[in-house]
């Protein structure tokens, strides 16, 4: 059995589970723990910014995740992982790390619904460019997270669309990741704070793509 095959035989459970951790994680905080502990330091999260908080924590923690399912996809194909790292071991990691990052970008988008400054729907949140808060980079948002979807839903029809095409579409995980990037740099209250994160990101992203290129490049 290849590498692959092995992969692909993962449950849906393994996949659900990885989604119901932020669904756990956002009903323990936000419901469960206030009644359990009303007194300080928790008694914000009965305020009015307790949304505002939940939404960035949950955005910063995704955004993190995506970094790192991008960062660790491009070192997969590089020779740095192979040698050290069982494929299996590294591929399971790159689809818990896409799937994990997927889950509280879910989270992200489900918190505004509760935000009681902006009003938000559903729909704001499925179609790009329709909410009242800076519509064109929380589309890009919106966008990325479709794509992120895409790319990793595609692994399990790798068989039916061929390795090939797998492959050229598994490119499209850079669109998610700019598009992502500028959805927080532009849509996010503490870009000041977190510009670190988001400039170290994408030199370490685009460190390793030159890496990649001049590396195949090497192999010709």
């Amino acid at each position: 059995m290849t590498t692959y095959e092995q992969l692909e035989e993962e449950s849906a459970l393994t996949i659900l589970a990885r989604w119901i951790v932020p669904a756990v994680i956002f009903i323990f905080v936000w419901w469960i723990l206030p009644i359990l502990l009303p007194t300080q330091p928790f008694s914000w999260l009965l305020t009015d910014k307790a949304s505002w908080y939940l939404n960035r924590a949950s955005g910063l923690v995704g955004y993190f995740l995506l970094a790192l399912s991008t960062i660790w996809g491009l070192l997969l194909s590089t020779k740095l992982v192979k040698k050290v790292v069982p494929p299996v071991l590294s591929l399971a990691m790159h689809n818990y790390l896409s799937w994990t990052a997927i889950g509280f970008s879910v989270l992200h988008a489900v918190v505004l619904l509760f935000d009681s400054y902006y009003a938000y729907t559903v729909g704001n949140l499925l179609i790009p460019f329709t909410g009242p808060y800076k519509p064109g980079w929380i589309g890009a948002g919106i966008i990325g997270f479709y794509i992120m979807l895409v790319t990793s839903a595609s692994w399990y029809f790798r068989q039916h669309i061929g390795q090939k095409n797998w492959r050229r579409l598994h490119y499209l995980t850079f669109g998610a990741y700019g598009l992502t990037t500028f959805h927080g740099v532009m849509a996010g209250t503490d870009t000041s704070q977190l510009m670190p994160v988001y400039m170290g990101s994408a030199a370490v992203v685009i460190f390793l793509t030159m890496f990649r290129m001049i590396e195949a490049a090497s192999d010709l």
